[in-house]
């Protein structure tokens, strides 16, 4: 078993003779931490951590397979045994680990598997049977990112807030604990823990709904809270400050800031640990509401510590530096992206950095032990600012595009530059390769927010992409000479000279993550469906394999008995699952939860069938309700997302029952459905907190109106009419 410990220990490796060599010089890059090449001596290479090494850098030493043997690279074996409940898939984007021979891998309701890496035989499932209605209470579904695995436990994020410790050779649970400080707002945890010399650290989603952010230390063996570290002050009349960090934090935020929000701040995926320096770095979500006018109305301040990295001490709990990427940010450019770590030379000397691209657009190398900004460059295209001063590592805005009294078209979108798709950074060719998004959106804010639990409270929507329908939008999105787009590239980016060196033909929207090998491969899945391997230094595709799911989720890879494996988690879901983008593979085929298992020699990819759609079912009697009711249901169901963020786009295709083609028995059961809970655990949870009777009859009588609609007038008007009212 792997031992963590305060030193750096990157890869577990068993030798089959002798000792093995090791690679240190590293084209360009100053010295690096150090990770063994493989070679003839060595049979065993593990992936025992989601980022694969402490540095995070989701780079592997392993070489078998490379640019003159990845041509045969096939179908080892695949697992698609996966949980579901009622008839929704929701994807994967977790990372597999593998420690002794067994993969341990994650799926929705975050559910644990374990098999054998070789063979794929299931060896246990451990399910923590997770409150159905709780994916009423998060923003994009209940996906899971991954596990952690020290000694003889695995620990794992439970979506409804729990923290469980699994025996992993029994996937029995050993402990369990409530991460939650407020089990009524809407808490989830979708992120892979981190380990930390000792404790385990884990944060929430939840920004764009009700919750106060933080970050917590558990210890280990006993589950215990060892520090939390609270990310955005709480209400003054209710909470002192918790620490002088919160203090610090409180002069950046007005006296009628929007405290029953909670603001929002949670660090729903990014935390990674520097073992020598004993500091976790956190990244840090974006506030609620979104606009800080609506969030902060009176101060309109830096918000801290919304949309930041912030070093915490990992003994103390208490801040070591903070890095704010997006002052007052009012447009959901949170900095929840994955961090790197890694030695940089830079103007002749070597630094210990953090890297990151967050959703703003902005790629960060950060001195990981001081704080101070080494650089801060577009790595994509970006107009909401100018450029980042050096002198205050402040974004400058560009005034023209402020959307507060006006629609304004921005790049990138919500969906930001690089989303929670991790980056990968190579020490062979020192360049970071991210799965970037190249799209604009038209913002629109409220005038005002009235809470609702459970909801989204964004403060701002539609969420309007390309192509633009209103007059003169197009114009507006080519400020800058930027022509509206709407697609996922991969970029390969010199964290050094600040530029990129090459990058992919566009793919279909959306974007997988990445994997980076000795051997100069990159490897991604994508939504299409196909695997790519390319060449590292060029951006050359040497190897694509078709397997009919789209991939969102990172590959990893590991060797055992001499044998390199590739492995990827596919499935379309999160937020995605409303609407499958154009192009995607799960509008062709059935989109079933899968893992895929590479390896060269492999065999063929068998197609997954062929995508069937519900039956057109007969349209119940046309309603008698009012217009008046009508309007009301239609307000109701977009009305903070509640309905619209899943049942979306008139009934277009994606993972969610359509509810403008309802069988004449869900029409019956509506308001049980709706109100009752009768299906919450399959995820859908009752509204009877927000909605009364007549509100759900309300509900009903527009659906039912606007199917008849829908069948008279078409899809294409329709679906244009509804995009501009979901959210």
């Amino acid at each position: 078993m792997i031992i963590k410990t305060p030193r750096p220990q990157y890869w577990r490796t068993v030798p089959l003779l002798a000792a093995m060599a090791v690679s240190a010089a590293l084209a360009g890059c100053g010295e690096q931490e150090k990770a063994p090449t493989t070679n003839a001596a060595q049979t065993t290479v593990e992936w025992a951590t989601v980022g694969g090494t402490e540095m995070a850098q989701r780079h592997s030493p392993l070489a078998q397979i490379n640019k003159d043997t990845v041509t045969d690279l096939g179908l080892a074996w695949k697992f698609d045994d996966f949980i579901v409940r009622g008839r929704v898939h929701r994807g994967n984007q977790g990372t597999p680990l593998v420690v002794d021979g067994v993969m341990y891998f994650t799926g929705p309701w975050s559910v644990v598997y374990a098999v054998d890496a070789v063979s794929g035989k299931e060896l246990w499932v451990y399910d923590p049977e997770v409150e159905g209605g709780w994916a009423r209470k998060t923003c994009c579904d209940v996906n899971n990112k991954g596990a952690a695995i020290e000694g003889d436990t695995l620990f794992v994020g439970v979506v409804d807030g729990y923290l469980d410790a699994v025996d992993i050779k029994t996937g029995e649970r050993k402990w369990r604990t409530d991460t939650l400080i407020d089990r009524t707002r809407s808490y989830s945890v979708t992120g892979a823990p981190a380990l930390a010399n000792g404790n385990v650290i884990i944060s929430h989603g939840g920004s764009d709904m009700d919750i106060r952010g933080y970050i917590s230390a558990y210890n280990q063996k006993t589950g215990a809270l060892v520090w939390r570290f609270y990310t955005v002050p709480g209400d003054p009349a209710i909470n002192g400050d918790e620490t002088p960090d919160i203090t610090l934090a409180r002069e950046t935020w007005g006296d009628q800031a929007r405290w029953d929000l909670g603001l929002g701040g949670g660090a729903y995926d990014s935390i990674v640990y520097d073992p020598e320096l004993d500091i976790v770095y956190a990244g840090t979500s974006n506030g609620v509401p979104h606009p800080t006018w609506l969030r902060d109305p009176v101060n309109e301040g830096d918000n801290l510590y919304l949309s930041s990295i912030v070093a915490i001490d990992n003994k103390t709990g208490r801040r070591v530096w903070h890095y704010q990427t997006t002052p007052g940010d009012s447009w959901d450019f949170g900095s929840t992206q994955n961090m790197i770590m890694a030695t940089l030379n830079i103007e002749g000397k070597d630094r210990k950095v953090i890297m990151q691209a967050p959703k703003n657009g902005f790629y960060y190398v950060i001195d990981r032990a001081t704080g101070e900004l080494l650089s801060a460059d577009k790595f994509t295209t970006v107009t909401w600012a100018t450029h980042v001063d050096m002198a205050t590592g402040k974004p400058v805005l560009d005034e023209r595009l402020d959307f507060r009294d006006e629609a304004t078209i921005i790049w990138p979108s919500v969906s930001g530059a690089h989303n929670w798709q991790p980056m990968a950074y190579s020490p062979v060719t020192g360049l970071t390769y991210i799965p970037a998004l190249e799209a604009p959106m038209k913002y629109v804010a409220y005038s005002k927010v009235d809470y609702k639990p459970g909801s989204l409270n964004e403060g701002k929507g539609p969420p309007l992409m390309p192509p633009f329908a209103d007059e003169g939008d197009d114009k507006l999105a080519g400020v800058n000479d930027f022509a509206p787009r709407m697609e996922s590239v991969l970029k390969a980016w010199d964290p050094v000279a600040q530029k990129v060196v090459w990058q992919s033909k566009p793919q279909t929207w959306w974007s997988g993550g990445i994997l980076s090998t000795e051997a100069g491969l990159i490897m991604q899945g994508a939504v299409d469906g196909i695997f790519r391997v390319y060449d590292a230094a060029t951006g050359a595709v040497l190897k694509e394999i078709n397997t009919g799911i789209a991939m969102l989720a990172p590959p990893m890879t590991y060797m055992i008995d001499g044998i390199q494996y590739v492995a990827v988690l596919g499935g379309l879901g999160g937020s995605e699952s409303a609407y499958f983008p154009d192009e995607s593979a799960a509008k062709k085929y059935e989109n079933p939860e899968t893992l895929f298992v590479f390896k060269l020699g492999g065999t063929d990819v068998t197609m997954p069938p062929a995508k069937t759609w519900p039956a057109e079912e007969p349209l119940p009697a046309m309603t008698t309700a009012s217009a008046e009711v009508i309007a009301r249901g239609e307000e109701l169901f977009f009305e903070n997302g509640n309905c619209a963020r899943c049942h979306s786009y008139r009934g277009s295709e994606g993972s969610y029952p359509n509810l403008w083609n309802m069988a004449p028995a869900t029409h019956e059961n509506f308001k049980n459905i709706l109100l009752g809970g009768a299906y919450s655990y399959a995820g859908m949870a009752s509204f009877a907190d927000l909605l009364s009777e007549e509100d759900a009859e309300a509900i009903h009588a527009f659906l039912i109106a606007d199917a008849h609609a829908l069948r008279t007038e078409g899809a294409v008007e329709g679906e244009v009419r509804f995009k501009e009212k979901a959210h």
